[in-house]
């Protein structure tokens, strides 16, 4: 992603705020809606959900699509099993994929048993705007095109295939790099707050600022003079060596103790993680290209956020004889010798695919200028896995002494 074309789009953002905001103001004022009436537990469960989706416009409804209307006809014919459905979506211990996979089709199988032949108009983008209404804090608005066409003008690693779930998570996870810009700077933080009256829902994760950022660039900004301006991303600047096993440092126990703000590194962590991996992707389409293979740099899978974590590797790539390369992105904006972590999940994985299994160890990561240092380690893990910090504990019920 151009980060220098993502600064210059906020500042075109700011300039026309006033003018945006009288098209979007609606989005916070149907999240504080839904916010205020939704009560799953509502003895009028039809009466309920359509006064809280009744402020949502065209975030549900658009051209010649309803779904408001059928959602809530089948409130109306089927209050308890739509009870059920958004029960389950809204379960956050579920995996995201397979709640809105099983809202869509339950959905559909009682939409044609209340009105056969009728469209039931609960797409990927219908049930992600119930999720964000819901959980403002958690999740992003979702439209296809809107996706499509920002990963275009910003040059971001994925291309959004229509109808893949997979969109929806690299949406989510596009908006969490760009709200880091938005959030940092404070003009903008200014026009937002001072926007938000008693009728807005208070977006202090800034959410659907973030989304409202996205569609602007879209649907309300004059972006071409905008991509003239600025000068091509230089992606790749780098250090590169490849090794089948690495020298550890040794570590002692400390016993020191220390104030750490933990839940903020995490937070920074995720983010230089999360664009190292997308550093990583553009680097193996880059070196396929090179090597005359472009069909294979086009199946290069940020499988990581394609299909979320646990799968032991990040990034599904190819080496010059087309045999699939696992790897494993582990990026610091600090020396080589700062310290990483390995799961259980990755170490566990390397012995499975053993000289297919990379790690590819990105240091001295500047995230303004997206370049880094990349040293790749080939192979099982075992000789790095030398220092455990954590154990699992499942306790069982003690039996009962009679």
């Amino acid at each position: 992603m151009n980060q220098q074309t993502v600064k210059s789009f906020i500042q075109e953002y700011k300039n026309s705020f006033d003018r945006i905001n009288k098209h979007e103001l609606y989005k916070w004022k149907a999240v504080k809606q839904f916010q205020t009436h939704w009560n799953i537990d509502a003895s009028d469960f039809a009466s309920m959900l359509e006064t809280s989706l009744s402020k949502t416009a065209n975030l549900l409804d658009s051209h010649n699509t309803f779904p408001f209307r059928m959602v809530c006809e089948n409130a109306k014919q089927s209050p308890e099993k739509i009870r059920l459905l958004f029960k389950g979506l809204y379960d956050e211990n579920l995996d995201l994929t397979e709640r809105v996979k099983t809202f869509r089709a339950e959905f559909k199988t009682l939409n044609e048993s209340n009105f056969s032949g009728k469209n039931n108009y609960q797409g990927q983008r219908t049930v992600v705007v119930y999720l964000t209404l819901k959980y403002p804090e958690r999740y992003f608005f979702y439209k296809f095109g809107m996706f499509d066409k920002f990963s275009d003008i910003v040059n971001y690693h994925y291309k959004p295939i229509k109808g893949r779930y997979e969109n929806i998570i690299q949406f989510q996870n596009l908006c969490e790099l760009l709200k880091y810009e938005l959030e940092n700077d404070q003009e903008l933080i200014k026009l937002h707050k001072e926007r938000i009256d008693d009728d807005c829902y208070y977006d202090k994760n800034l959410k659907i600022l973030t989304q409202d950022f996205v569609y602007a660039v879209v649907r309300h900004l004059d972006v071409e003079p905008l991509l003239k301006e600025t000068e091509p991303e230089n992606i790749f600047e780098l250090s590169q060596g490849l090794t089948t096993s690495v020298q550890l440092a040794e570590t002692g126990i400390d016993f020191t103790p220390r104030t750490i703000n933990h839940i903020q590194n995490n937070i920074a962590n995720k983010r230089i993680g999360d664009l190292g991996e997308i550093w990583v992707v553009n680097y193996e389409r880059e070196k396929l290209r090179k090597l005359g293979k472009p069909k294979l740099a086009n199946k290069v899978e940020h499988t990581a956020k394609n299909f979320g974590d646990g799968a032991g590797f990040d990034v599904m790539s190819f080496n010059e004889n087309g045999d699939k390369m696992f790897i494993e992105v582990k990026t610091t904006k600090g020396g080589l010798n700062s310290t990483f972590y390995i799961t259980r999940n990755e170490l566990e994985r390397s012995l499975v695919e053993k000289e297919n299994y990379y790690v590819y160890r990105l240091y001295e990561f500047d995230d303004d200028n997206n370049t880094g240092k990349l040293l790749i380690l080939n192979g099982e893990l075992t000789n790095l896995c030398q220092t455990p910090i954590n154990y699992k504990v499942t306790m069982k019920k003690p039996a009962c002494n009679n």
